[in-house]
């Protein structure tokens, strides 16, 4: 079956943002990283969220792990996702300590320890989404599995979203189908982008 001119623009603007997330320094992601984090935080819907899902890092992702540290310093319950690569599916596991409550990654992402219980997915109030390239009118564009996409499906009405992003991975304009998924705010180093898709 032919790709589509949406999965063309897709495919094309995911190796155009690779390959500048490859050229940017350790030292340049951990900087970023860490103005990226002081923005979501400022961010009212992620500071007063009791129940927030958060995302471990995978090469080259904005780190979100002083967020999380933050999220339970003040008492946040704060979820990780535990994924099911055969059916494209995430369950979010609460976690107390990153350090211990981690496993081993695998395919690049290390999730909830096996003996950690998921909570009912609707506990979720917000959740910090990765990606591969964002716009400021909340597009996001992500690695291809579609995991959060299809999580955020069935959630549109109640969970609210932000998505971490180094500036190269911000573009005028995200390609977007029918069934991707908005955000409702972008954190970068340098601002904070929301919509109003809440109203």
């Amino acid at each position: 079956m032919a790709e589509t001119p949406i999965e063309l623009a897709k495919a094309e603007l995911r190796t155009t943002v690779r390959g500048l997330l490859r050229a940017l320094t350790a030292g340049e992601r951990e900087a970023e990283s860490a103005a990226i984090c002081d923005r979501a935080m400022a961010w009212g819907p992620l500071s007063e969220a009791n129940c927030v899902m958060a995302y471990t890092p995978m090469a080259r992702e904005v780190d979100v792990r002083p967020l999380i540290a933050r999220l339970l310093e003040r008492g946040t319950t704060v979820c990780l996702p535990r994924i099911d690569w055969e059916n494209h599916g995430l369950s979010p596991v609460p976690i107390r300590d990153p350090d211990r409550d981690l496993g081993p990654a695998e395919r690049g992402v290390r999730q909830p320890r096996a003996d950690l219980a998921p909570i009912e997915a609707d506990a979720v109030q917000l959740v910090v989404v990765p990606g591969l390239a964002f716009d400021a009118a909340g597009g996001r564009l992500g690695q291809g599995g579609g995991f959060y996409d299809r999580w955020l499906a069935n959630r549109a009405n109640h969970v609210r979203t932000i998505g971490a992003a180094y500036a190269c991975q911000m573009v005028a304009q995200v390609p977007v189908a029918a069934h991707d998924r908005r955000l409702d705010a972008v954190a970068t180093a340098e601002a904070l982008h929301t919509t109003d898709r809440h109203g």
